[in-house]
């Protein structure tokens, strides 16, 4: 049964304050990197000139050769959340791409210095639409979101296999960084992620819902 739609994405992405990604939340995938689980979130930002929807043509990045697609549940947040029920602050549930320049994140690794430049340039955090998160949350450890690279299934994941859960996420961004209304989480992707180029073509699915389907442009074209 599908959830109800909230909000389009070119609707809710303006909206957006801060965003939230969190790394290695899934032990598979940690692991295929050969890297550890960490003992606490690991948590990143991203840039909201990052934001695109999933639909339509969007522009492949130019000027980077080993771009790599992460699929993550993205939670929206309605309230500040409180500390005796955090998820009662989310409002709304999407699925999203978080996108990597894994040569640049590995040389940035590797010289100890931030990320943001390999996961925080334009159109590397793609979004569907909104969807009521009250009609996600009663069977939320058993949702099953996958993604299709040119008809082939190439992620998939649930929040069970999560190292922290989403409340988990949501206590400690609160505590450390601070949340309100319109900030976005980034909730980890599962094992499976791996290159993207230009013509590929994605489709990101919650429960065998279709929730988004989107091109990479093969030229200067596609979302500005």
């Amino acid at each position: 049964m599908g959830f109800l739609k909230e909000k389009h994405a070119e609707a809710w992405i303006p909206q957006v304050r801060n965003i939230f990604c969190v790394g290695r939340n899934f032990r598979d995938h940690a692991s295929e990197l050969g890297n550890q689980v960490p003992d606490s979130p690991m948590i990143f930002g991203k840039f909201t000139h990052a934001l695109v929807p999933a639909s339509g043509e969007v522009r492949y990045p130019t000027g980077r050769s080993d771009i790599h697609h992460e699929l993550e549940i993205v939670l929206f947040l309605k309230d500040t959340p409180s500390r005796e029920r955090p998820l009662e602050a989310v409002g709304a549930v999407a699925l999203g791409i978080d996108l990597t320049d894994r040569e640049l994140q590995s040389a940035l690794k590797q010289k100890g210095y931030p990320w943001e430049a390999a996961k925080s340039f334009r159109h590397s955090a793609i979004v569907t639409d909104l969807y009521r998160f009250d009609d996600f949350a009663a069977d939320v450890e058993n949702a099953r979101f996958a993604l299709e690279k040119n008809g082939q299934v190439v992620q998939e994941g649930v929040p069970s296999d999560m190292v922290f859960s989403f409340s988990d996420l949501i206590l400690h961004c609160l505590e450390v960084y601070g949340l309100a209304a319109g900030d976005i989480l980034f909730t980890g992707t599962p094992s499976g992620v791996g290159p993207v180029h230009p013509g590929d073509e994605l489709t990101l699915f919650m429960n065998g819902e279709a929730w988004g389907t989107f091109r990479f442009s093969a030229h200067e074209g596609g979302s500005p």
